[in-house]
């Protein structure tokens, strides 16, 4: 059969090859920015960059609505009718920029209640400094959704690994011109350097896969992405602040320097978890077409075999991230306490390794057409990560985060193949 034949055909395993080299860089610049900021300022500084991070992310999802994401799999289905695809991505732009103006808006004038919440003055000056980047970043998110839905991933993995490479690069500016370390709550500036340079090299991208002149039909996208992203906007909310529950928990239970800590261990976890992004960013196009067509057993066949490779693959990455983490972080660091980060990071990536069979398939709800569906399969695993930190952490700190975090990774395995078969008719 075509589907299960083409995660092992030559464009698919180039094609992830291609997006395992971006996360290569993309894990190196990250590594190296968290290094640089520890080594450069101090745990409290990492601390501060962490949470205005997470609150960059969080807003970064209203400002892209789910836009993105109809997109995707609006031109998924049918990625060789380029009139077509002209009219959703204008159709998507257009939205795309009302609402990052909004968000925008909203991000600059929570700076000082979220800082006040977190009784951290340094994120409101962060958040300040990112405001920038959080528009364009919004825009870059539905222009790298075209890229992905017409399946260029060589250049989707050029464009992404280049984004972590200039995130590095405003850092260097940015320490180049703090020679006396004073001002490292407004270290997030490096996010507004690299969006908005990235944001010219997709225009031209994007503007190269379009067909011009644009016709008016681009006015009937409008109220289908503003539908559809009505729908998924929870969902890409809820994934976001998923990510980062435990930091902003650990930052209202704990000092700053408690959250520099578990930031290096989620940080590297995170990179390991973005292999499965890849093979998710990869398999969304496949299954947005195999779903548009009917192609049912193809489907469940590509998710079986996708599933099987997946967890031998996973676990013999977390068995040799588990064992080498101590020592890299040793080599990274001078600073003694990142040592008690190893055990909250094991307890991540087992997590991880438990549910790295399902989370390629995990958006097979919004390709499917289902993004309301997709919301409530997001709210039900945040709820579960949620009151899992706030039992764990008042208890157990950082490896309470770390396990409450862990559970809410598996608890979604479950909870997606329930949804899956009641709103498919599929079982995975």
């Amino acid at each position: 059969m075509a589907g299960p034949r083409e995660l092992v055909g030559a464009r698919f395993q180039r094609d992830v090859l291609w997006n395992v080299a971006s996360l290569v860089v993309l894990g190196a610049s990250g590594i190296a920015l968290n290094v640089l900021i520890g080594r450069c300022y101090d745990e409290a500084t990492l601390g501060v960059f962490n949470q205005v991070l997470a609150a960059y992310i969080f807003f970064s999802q209203l400002a892209v609505g789910g836009v993105n994401l109809s997109a995707l799999k609006s031109i998924a289905e049918k990625p060789d009718d380029r009139e077509r695809t002209t009219g959703i991505v204008v159709g998507s732009l257009v939205l795309a920029l009302a609402l990052a103006g909004l968000a925008t808006a909203a991000y600059l004038l929570a700076r000082e209640p979220i800082a006040r919440w977190l009784e951290s003055p340094g994120v409101a000056v962060g958040i300040a400094a990112s405001a920038p980047g959080l528009f364009f970043f919004a825009l870059n998110k539905v222009l790298m959704s075209v890229v992905n839905g017409l399946r260029r991933m060589r250049a989707f993995a050029v464009y992404t690994g280049l984004r972590y490479l200039l995130i590095l690069a405003g850092l260097l500016v940015w320490v180049g011109n703090d020679p006396a370390r004073a001002k490292g709550d407004g270290l997030a500036f490096v996010f507004t350097f690299a969006e908005g340079i990235l944001f010219l090299v997709l225009l031209v991208e994007v503007g190269a896969q379009i067909r011009l002149p644009v016709r008016g039909d681009w006015k009937d996208w409008v109220p289908a992405h503003l539908l559809y992203g009505a729908k998924s906007i929870a969902s890409g909310v809820l994934l976001e602040l998923n990510a980062k529950v435990d930091v902003w928990m650990i930052g209202l239970f704990m000092a700053d320097r408690d959250v520099g800590i578990y930031a290096l261990a989620g940080m590297v976890a995170e990179g390991a978890f973005q292999l499965l992004v890849v093979l998710q960013n990869n398999c969304n196009p496949i299954l947005a077409k195999q779903i548009a067509e009917g192609r049912w057993d193809e489907l469940r066949a590509t998710v079986r075999k996708g599933r099987r490779w997946t967890y031998l693959g996973m676990a013999g990455v977390a068995a040799v991230a588990i064992a080498l983490y101590p020592s890299v972080v040793r080599v990274l660091t001078d600073k003694p306490g990142f040592a008690a980060s190893w055990a909250p990071f094991a307890l991540l990536m087992l997590g991880i390794l438990c549910a790295s069979g399902y989370v390629p398939f995990g958006q097979i709800l919004l390709m499917g057409g289902r993004p309301g569906w997709h919301s409530v399969f997001m709210g039900a695993t945040v709820a579960c990560n949620v009151v899992g930190n706030w039992i764990l952490i008042p208890r157990f700190g950082l490896v309470g985060a770390a396990a409450a975090t862990a559970f809410s990774v598996l608890a979604s395995v479950f909870i997606l193949k329930a949804l899956v078969r009641a709103r498919l008719g599929v079982r995975i």
